[in-house]
């Protein structure tokens, strides 16, 4: 009798294990530190539980850049957002006060939802390249990493096709064309003008582009109206575009005013 109630007691404590393990959060595969945090545009796929389906044009996400002020901007699906975050030890997180743009919404967006998920959040996770935002161990919302578009910019881009002047491009540029490339973890664009050696700071959002004057640049003497003309078409420019990661076009609107091809470092 004693050797059964031993032999039921054994199972019990068996069975509470099984059922524990199963509720326990997965926690298998790869995980990630604040590095995978800032280098990935991520996109919201669960609310509280609940799936988000969303056309591309109203997908909430965010994106984290570092700095002595953490910052975090991106979409609520109908609004901008901007703000600031705070990270300290053990993945903990805490999210300022959202500023967002005040567009009126269609029903059925998301946005009060996720900005209140937002403010609720405590601490963070990421594994198998989705982030988990959760307030202690209740999930708020999950996040998939996705590569900003602004990714495509890296390298370094040489220009061959620019509009406006009356000049052949090879008049303008006869020995050395401008040369551009991003920093986009300081937000400046810098490069040569064909001349010059020159710096701008940027603002990115999405496929829009401001490039900030004025230009610091070398004070080398330039003949010809080449670097006049980089520079003016540079200030004109609000949009971009990259096809097969190897051609950028920047637009002014939707008009093509610049065009480079990415240059393979130690080449020509």
């Amino acid at each position: 009798m004693k050797r059964i109630r031993i032999s039921i007691i054994f199972l019990s404590i068996c069975a509470f294990m099984t059922r524990c393990n199963s509720t326990k959060p997965v926690s298998s595969g790869a995980t990630g530190g604040s590095e995978m945090l800032f280098s990935s545009q991520w996109n919201v796929t669960e609310l509280e539980g609940q799936p988000v389906v969303v056309s591309p044009d109203n997908q909430p996400q965010l994106l984290f850049f570092p700095g002595q002020i953490s910052r975090v901007s991106g979409s609520t699906g109908c609004n901008k957002l901007n703000g600031s975050f705070a990270l300290t030890g053990g993945h903990l997180i805490k999210f300022s006060p959202l500023a967002t743009t005040k567009m009126t919404c269609k029903e059925g967006n998301v946005e009060s939802k996720f900005l209140d998920a937002l403010g609720k959040v405590n601490n963070w996770t990421i594994i198998n390249n989705q982030l988990f935002l959760s307030n202690g161990k209740m999930l708020m919302a999950k996040l998939k990493a996705i590569k900003p578009e602004s990714s495509k910019l890296d390298g370094l881009w040489e220009l061959n096709y620019i509009s406006g002047p009356k000049i052949a491009f090879e008049g303008l540029y006869p020995d050395k064309k401008p040369l551009i490339t991003f920093n986009l973890a300081t937000n400046e664009l810098g490069g040569n003008t064909s001349c010059n050696g020159f710096s701008s700071k940027i603002r990115i959002d999405g496929s829009k582009i401001i490039i900030a004057e004025p230009f610091a640049k070398t004070m080398i003497f330039c003949e010809g109206s080449g670097e006049s003309t980089f520079l003016n078409m540079l200030k004109k420019v609000n949009m971009y575009a990259v096809a097969n990661n190897n051609t950028l076009t920047f637009l002014t609107d939707d008009v093509a005013v610049m065009r480079f091809t990415k240059k393979i470092t130690g080449k020509g």
